[in-house]
């Protein structure tokens, strides 16, 4: 007995969605954060052996999980001396070897660890274990990507001919303006509760504390404050061969702000209105390019995206990189609707000035010429790179030549690190080494610089969109996503090289967190588009939606709410890996969780 051809279509139907449903739960598992349980397992003391390389430790084999290697830290791995977890995560190799004290590391095949009181294990009656997550390695991940490419392209074959339904209509006009106004508020009261004792940037790690609030702010605090003393005029001792300079846009826009209410709560206040209005800006570009319906989930999406307040608690010049990097998505569609040249030139302009403000260049002036090439402007792709270039080029000018400013130091330096890498390699086994292990380090990228719940759904949607709505990848969120790959591969793909800053691997996802207003754009224009579907996949969709919804409060929340579930250290350090993940909590706990205006009292005698 044959099944009916449509009986067999949902039957492989089914069984493709099966698959991606594992696929996409092995590559959380493995790129994102451990969905699947942990393993625990003794340690033989027969198998332990001294380690060669130092008197403070001693190897044990293992290769049951995903371990560390160089730029990329994978390791899930823990181990514990009768019963309690030697000194956190692992950490470098030569620490444990050079420090001893609990120490250890998780190198590929072998586990270098140190006892607590540099006894010897094999001899001191100690019970040692490991504690790993299940199905956690790179054959495991790379099978389950190319399983969920596998399953979404053939669900993708199957719907390839059935006849498009038409979307439910858009939202009234007043239906809209509720969503509008409410997503604004919940926006701004994220914001405002990562403000004070509370912003993620400063709190995760050694933070400077004011003498008068005990609000924190980052160790680089005087790097940013050197930044106003210039826009401010003030004596050139204050500013002078400060690391920064470039980047003074922010301080520009923010200083009324700053005269007004001071450097640090001025442009803490500043900060919060550039990303309201950059916020709003983006919903309504939205709204005009994709329609209604898309915008407010847009809305809603970015309403509770932790990244925006990872920076805008702070008078820093990061806090334009989300509003900034909205703003010029919205510029990068008008690029590619717009094709007069009146318009070109205005577009260019505007992401020229800002790259006054950070280095949105990397990723928007590739991205503009993609667009620019994709509608077969071929003189206007020409010229648009070097309009852009001009403002950063000028001021750069004017910096060294009027100001005696050396432009070259620890930050910029990298860049020509890398590029130079490539034309003198060191050591070819190596290179093959950080080449291979680079599929790892772009899922972890991927998920870490927009905190892993945005990309998150945005997978999904990718995925689901094959059976639903089917709109292709529009032109400015696929130049956008193919520059930031393109940026990912200059950086990662580079032979070992000599800088301050590695620009590689997972610890500094923040890097590409630029690509954010794509992933945006993409669900919002699916959402737009998706049809009518059966009460099932109605609740499917809505679930997975509130599951990242949810995901991103807890995240943007954490800090005010005390860490529930660990969920928000996890998504920072995965953001920007910048210091001891304990130093979170205990931050917290000594500061307290203060958002502006509630300074810390003193204690009454």
């Amino acid at each position: 007995m044959s099944l009916r051809p449509d009986m067999a279509k949902a039957v492989l139907r089914l069984a493709l969605g099966v698959v991606a449903l594992a696929a996409l739960t092995l590559v959380i598992h493995n790129y994102a954060f451990n969905l699947l349980p942990y393993v625990y397992d003794v340690v033989d003391p027969g198998a332990i052996k001294a380690d060669p390389g130092s008197r403070l430790t001693w190897i044990t084999p293992f290769s049951a999980s995903e371990p560390d290697r160089l730029y990329d830290g994978r390791s899930r791995t823990r181990i514990f001396e009768d019963g309690a977890m030697l000194a956190g995560p692992p950490g470098a190799t030569a620490v444990a070897r050079t420090v001893g004290g609990g120490n250890w590391s998780h190198d590929p095949g072998v586990i270098v660890f140190s006892s607590s009181d540099g006894s010897d294990p094999r001899t001191n009656s100690r019970a040692y274990a490991l504690s790993y997550p299940v199905l956690y390695g790179r054959a495991v991940g790379r099978a389950a990507l190319a399983a969920l490419v596998a399953s979404a392209l053939g669900l993708a074959w199957l719907t390839r001919r059935d006849s498009p339904t038409v979307p439910p209509a858009p939202a009234a006009g007043a239906h809209w303006n509720r969503h509008l106004v409410g997503a604004s508020l919940l926006f701004l009261a994220g914001l405002y509760c990562c403000t004070g004792s509370l912003t993620p940037y400063a709190i995760t790690t050694i933070p400077h504390a004011a003498k008068a609030s005990t609000y924190l702010y980052n160790p680089d605090h005087i790097h940013f404050q050197a930044l106003f003393n210039f826009v401010d005029g003030r004596d050139r001792s204050t500013w002078d061969h400060a690391l920064l300079l470039r980047r003074i846009l922010y301080n520009v826009l923010a200083y009324p702000f700053m005269k007004l209410g001071g450097w640090e709560v001025g442009g803490t206040i500043a900060s919060l209105t550039f990303n309201l209005a950059a916020f709003v800006a983006f919903v309504l570009g939205v709204r005009r390019r994709v329609g209604e319906r898309g915008a407010i989930l847009a809305a809603w999406l970015l309403a509770l995206y932790p990244g925006a307040g990872y920076w805008a608690g702070l008078p820093y010049l990061y806090a334009l990189i989300v509003p900034v990097s909205l703003v010029l998505m919205v510029v990068l569609a008008e690029l590619a609707e717009r094709p007069s040249w009146r318009a070109m030139l205005l577009c260019s302009a505007a992401l020229g000035v800002a790259n006054l403000g950070y280095e949105f260049f990397i990723f928007f002036l590739p991205a503009s010429v993609l667009v620019l090439l994709g509608r077969r402007r071929w003189l206007a792709a020409l010229v648009s790179p070097v309009i852009q270039a001009l403002p950063l080029g000028l001021w750069l000018f004017l910096l060294q030549h009027h100001f005696g400013q050396d432009l070259a130091n620890s930050n910029s330096s990298s860049f020509g690190a890398i590029a130079g890498s490539y034309l003198h390699v060191r050591d070819p086994a190596r290179w093959l080494e950080i080449i291979a292990a680079s599929p790892e380090t772009g899922m972890e990228v991927f998920f870490g610089a927009n905190f892993l719940f945005l990309p998150l759904l945005f997978l999904v949607v990718a995925f689901v969109n094959a059976g639903t709505s089917r709109v292709r990848p529009g032109l400015p969120e696929a130049a956008l996503l193919a520059a930031g790959l393109g940026f990912f591969l200059f950086a990662n793909l580079a032979p070992d090289y000599v800088a301050q800053w590695q620009l590689r691997g997972p610890w500094i996802s923040r890097l590409y967190q630029p690509v954010l207003p794509a992933l945006l754009w993409f669900i919002a224009r699916w959402y737009q588009h998706l049809p009518p579907l059966a009460r099932l996949a109605r609740v499917g969709i809505f679930a997975v939606l509130g599951l990242a919804q949810a995901g991103n409060a807890l995240v943007l929340f954490g800090p005010i709410l005390d860490n529930p579930g660990t969920i928000s250290e996890v998504a920072f350090y995965r953001f920007y890996d910048h210091a001891p993940h304990v130093l979170y909590p205990s931050n917290l706990k000594q500061y307290g969780r203060r958002p502006l205006g509630f300074p810390l009292r003193p204690k009454q005698p």
